[in-house]
């Protein structure tokens, strides 16, 4: 017996994506307000949180372009409805998808 790896689904994507941002946020804000508050030459761990703010933004971002480019288009091959790729059977005519 084979066991197929689950696929992720895409409220985990957005799930991870949201989390991404959130915390990409908290640092950079955190690191900003760090800065701004005590300027000296010594804000290293200031630095370090504005650089991994940064980071996780952009990786964030970079991600939903990604997703947002994968959508295609999918239609029955029997009457030539539009079809998500998570239907099993055509909404219209009851084809069997796959």
């Amino acid at each position: 017996m084979s066991v197929m790896p689950k696929k992720k689904s895409t409220f985990d994507r957005y799930t991870w994506i949201v989390t991404e941002l959130v915390i990409g946020i908290a640092a950079l804000g955190y690191g900003l307000f760090g800065i701004i508050k005590t300027p000296t030459s010594t804000n290293y761990t200031y630095i370090v949180l504005v650089c991994t703010g940064s980071i996780l933004l952009l990786m964030a971002i970079i991600q939903i372009i990604i997703m947002r480019k994968k959508k295609v288009n999918i239609f029955c091959s029997k009457c030539g409805e539009k079809i998500k790729k998570a239907d099993d059977f055509c909404p219209k005519c009851g084809e069997k998808i796959g």
